[in-house]
């Protein structure tokens, strides 16, 4: 499924990237060298079992999440790892767990940037106690998940990353379709600030 909305317009894109760039972005090959973020980033607060208290406003990490993008990471790798600081994750721990959500995991799957939005919503509200042991927390979270999808349905109209893009990615020919109609540079940061926005927006 395609939606219109303004997603079909460019929001994130200064310079034409480089051919060999747009390829990385979707070929799952190797990530950028570790040390290229490092100096860029806050340093982490040990938290112990309870959030730090370094929460960004919603803009601020919009742009963390969108300059990570820009640097050639997956739209789950660049969610996930805007909020690693909020709950003492090493930000290369975030972005390693986030890899295996991309692009619908290979299979179909939700969009990175939705599947990382419930990992969050999961680290802010999940229960620690063994399954159905604390049925009210759990609802509360899955509460809050329910609505995040509805959201997000609601304003593009799908969550799986092939019914939003309309390719595979996970195929030569939907990487080059993708490519061709420069799909991952003119939809994907609408995904990646939306799902920010929505989970900000759900406490």
């Amino acid at each position: 499924m395609e939606t219109k909305r303004d997603t079909d317009q460019p929001i994130f894109r200064k310079t034409p990237p480089h051919p060999e760039r747009r390829r990385f972005l979707v070929a799952a090959c190797s990530l950028a060298p570790a040390l290229a973020l490092a100096d860029s980033l806050p340093p982490l607060e040990q938290s112990g079992s309870e959030a730090a208290s370094v929460a960004l406003p919603t803009e601020a990490r919009v742009d963390r999440a969108l300059r990570q993008f820009g640097m050639g990471f997956h739209c789950a790798q660049s969610v996930l790892e805007a909020y690693a600081a909020d709950f003492g994750i090493d930000p290369m721990v975030a972005r390693r767990m986030a890899n295996a959500l991309a692009g619908g995991s290979g299979i179909g799957g939700e969009c990175g940037a939705v599947a990382s939005g419930y990992l969050v919503l999961g680290l802010r509200h999940g229960s620690t106690t063994p399954a159905y042991g604390d049925v009210g927390k759990e609802a509360e979270l899955f509460g809050r998940i329910s609505r995040f999808v509805s959201e997000f349905k609601k304003r593009h109209g799908a969550i799986t990353c092939r019914e939003l893009l309309g390719v595979d990615v996970f195929t030569k020919e939907g990487r080059e379709e993708g490519l061709r109609k420069d799909l991952f540079m003119t939809r994907c940061p609408n995904y990646i600030r939306d799902a920010i926005m929505i989970v900000d927006s759900l406490g």
